[in-house]
This record gives structure tokens, C-alpha cells and sequence, in this order.
């Protein structure tokens, strides 16, 4: 019954493109697939890295932006293609071979956004009971969070709620914002995925390309994310999870 609800579900994969420069490890990683995407895009902001090159050895669309866009725009370029499920991935994820199965299998069956981090709110009154899925690595089974991260794989139809919502900041949240939003207003549940092997992990690099000077943490303010959570406890009733 899965493979029939699989088959009939066409699957979009968004790469991001900033100035990071590991494209075509993820390109050669997405044509590896057990399953193949129907559409893949390549969102690119600005002009950092010069791709022309991989245009000519894989094929992918190229959407290109000479305005930064920042971490929004590559989800709303989701909008414009036929398809059912969406996975959009960060720039310094390489996905395993089996990772877009074991994904959209996942997001299928629990009807909930996966991701391959996750993390409970800075804000949760109960963070100290809450202990957080490993971040990389094999891990047994899903786990209900308050967000997620590195790669996010959705329904298409959850993607309205991101953007009904207008985001507190561009700047950074963009995890939350389509997390929270899906929750508030379509009662969608965030899962870390589970990852049994290798091949079903989000990022077989195990996070070593996430520490250079363009990761997020490192460029964005811990304050603001913050502040992206209390503005949709207080203005959308956002519940964060109590128990785990």
C-alpha cells in the first residue's frame, strides 16, 4: 500500500546555492537515489559560486536570484511546480543514498514535516526534561520536536501556512517559521526522521561541512530566534511540546 501511495506522489528536491561550494556532491548524490525526484531545483542567491559548469553535467533547474532571498526564498519556489511532496535542502547537506525514501516514507506515513535535525523551543518551560535526537548519526526512530532542520520534507499542500503567516524576521527562523506556522494553523506535527543506515541519512558527512564561517549559528542571533518563538506563543497560541 505504501509503494502504491509513494509511486503516485511526485516528489520535488530543492538544493540551495549561496557561498558554499559543495553542489556537486549533493547533485552526484541526488542522481544516486533509490528514488528518483521528478523535479530538482537549484535555488541560487546572488552570485558567489559559478555554476555554469554543472549545468552542463547534470541536469537540474536552475532558479537565480541576484537578490539574496536569504532562507525563504527557496521554499517559496515550491509553489510553482506539480508536485506533492517537497524536500528543501541546506547547502551543507549530502544525503545518503536511500535519503529521499526513507524521507517521503516517513512524511507520508506519520502526515507530519521531517527533518534531519530537531530541536525543542528555546522558550519551552520544559526544555530541562526534554532531551534532544541525536543531531547526526543513526538514530532508531522518529522523534517528535517543535522544529527541525537541515533537510525539511513536507507536503506541498502545508507550504500556504509558511507563508500566511507573516515571519517575524527574514533574517533567520525560517525552520521555525514553516514548522511553527504548519502547527498553529494545520495542526501539523515535526519529526526528527528515523535514519537505521547510512543510506537513510539526511547528511552522510555526519554535519562536517556545517562549521565553516556560513553556518547559521554562526551568523545569526541567538536573541532573534528566540524572539521568533515568543511571537508565535503570543500571537498564535503556540503550544511547544511538554513531554517526550
Amino acid at each position: 500500500m505504501l509503494y502504491n501511495i509513494m509511486s503516485n506522489n511526485k516528489l520535488l528536491v530543492v538544493l540551495t546555492q549561496y557561498k558554499r561550494n559543495h553542489l556537486e556532491k549533493q547533485l552526484q548524490q541526488i542522481n544516486n537515489q533509490t528514488i528518483k525526484p521528478d523535479y530538482i531545483v537549484v535555488f541560487q542567491n546572488e552570485n558567489h559560486i559559478d555554476i555554469s559548469d554543472l549545468k552542463e553535467k547534470y541536469k537540474f533547474i536552475h532558479i537565480k536570484s541576484d537578490y539574496n532571498t536569504k532562507y525563504f526564498g527557496r521554499f517559496a519556489s515550491c509553489f510553482t511546480f506539480p508536485v506533492d511532496i517537497c524536500m528543501v535542502l541546506d547547502d551543507d547537506i549530502i544525503p545518503g543514498h536511500n535519503c529521499l525514501k526513507n524521507y517521503m516514507e516517513q512524511c507520508i506515513e506519520l502526515n507530519s514535516i521531517i527533518g534531519g535535525n530537531g530541536r525543542f523551543g528555546m522558550n519551552n518551560k520544559n526544555k530541562h526534561n526534554l532531551k534532544h535526537p541525536p543531531d547526526v548519526g543513526i538514530r532508531n526512530t522518529s522523534t517528535l520536536v517543535d522544529f527541525v532542520g537541515h533537510l525539511w520534507c513536507f507536503k506541498k499542500e502545508w507550504l500556504h501556512y509558511m507563508f500566511t503567516i507573516k515571519p517575524f524576521t527574514y533574517d533567520t527562523g525560517e525552520d521555525m517559521h514553516l514548522c511553527f506556522s504548519s502547527k498553529v494553523l494545520g495542526n501539523i506535527n515535526s519529526y526528527t526522521a528515523k535514519q537505521c543506515s547510512p543510506n537513510d541519512m539526511c547528511d552522510i558527512s555526519n554535519n562536517n561541512l556545517a562549521t565553516d564561517q556560513y553556518s547559521s549559528y554562526k551568523v545569526t542571533n541567538h536573541l532573534l530566534r528566540s524572539n521568533v518563538e515568543k511571537y508565535f506563543i503570543e500571537n498564535y497560541k503556540l503550544e511547544l511540546i511538554t513531554e517526550n
